[in-house]
C-alpha cells in the first residue's frame, strides 16, 4: 500500500502543478533582478543611479528583453517630467540607439514617436534661441540708441549752456566796453569844456 500512497501523492502533486501553474516557483534571472532594481531607483527619483543600472543591463545583456527595456528607459528617463537633469539630446540619442538596435521590437512605434517629438523640440528650441537672440540684440540696440539720445540731449544742453554763457560773457564784455567808451567820451567832453573856457 505504501507504493500506492506514493503514487497517488505524486499524481496529485503533478496535477496541481499542471492545473495551477501560477503556484509554481518562477525563475528570476540576474538581469531581471537588475532591471527590477533599476526600475525601483527610477520610481523613487534616483534617476542618475537608475541610468547607471539601465546602462549596465544594456551593455552586459544585449540580446535579452531586459536589455531592450533598459535601453527604452535610458531614453525615457531623459524626458521624464520630474527629472531635474532631463536632457533632450540624451533622450534623442538613446531612442535613436533603441531604433537601431531593435528595429522590429513592439515598442518601435512609441520610440519613433519620441524621436519625432524630440527632433521637433530641438528645432523649436533652435528657432526660439535664434528669435530670443535677435530680440536681445534689438533691446540692446534700443538701449544704446536711448543712451545716445540722452547723451546728445545732454551735449546739446551743455552746448546751449556754453553758448548762453559765452553770450552772457560777450554781453557783459560789451556792456563794460560801452561803459568804458562812455567814460572816455565824458572825459573828452570835460576836457573840451575845460579847454574852451
Amino acid at each position: 500500500m505504501t507504493m500506492l500512497k506514493i503514487f497517488l501523492f505524486l499524481c496529485t502533486l503533478i496535477s496541481m502543478l499542471l492545473f495551477f501553474p501560477g503556484c509554481a516557483a518562477k525563475v528570476v534571472t540576474y538581469e531581471q533582478q537588475l532591471l527590477s532594481e533599476a526600475d525601483s531607483l527610477f520610481k523613487v527619483g534616483s534617476y542618475e543611479y537608475a541610468k547607471i543600472k539601465y546602462s549596465k543591463i544594456r551593455d552586459t545583456y544585449q540580446e535579452t528583453d531586459a536589455a531592450k527595456t533598459a535601453q527604452f528607459y535610458l531614453g525615457y528617463i531623459n524626458v521624464f517630467y520630474d527629472n531635474p537633469l532631463a536632457n533632450v539630446e540624451g533622450a534623442l540619442r538613446e531612442f535613436q540607439r533603441y531604433a537601431t538596435m531593435y528595429p522590429r521590437d513592439v515598442r518601435i512605434g512609441e520610440v519613433n514617436s519620441w524621436i519625432r517629438i524630440l527632433v521637433a523640440m530641438q528645432s523649436f528650441e533652435k528657432e526660439f534661441h535664434g528669435t530670443s537672440d535677435k530680440l536681445e540684440q534689438a533691446r540692446n540696440r534700443e538701449i544704446k540708441e536711448n543712451d545716445l539720445r540722452a547723451q546728445l540731449k545732454k551735449m546739446n544742453l551743455e552746448t546751449y549752456t556754453d553758448a548762453l554763457k559765452k553770450c552772457d560773457d560777450s554781453r557783459d564784455s560789451l556792456a563794460r566796453k560801452t561803459k568804458e567808451l562812455e567814460n572816455v567820451i565824458l572825459d573828452l567832453e570835460r576836457k573840451c569844456q575845460d579847454a574852451g573856457k
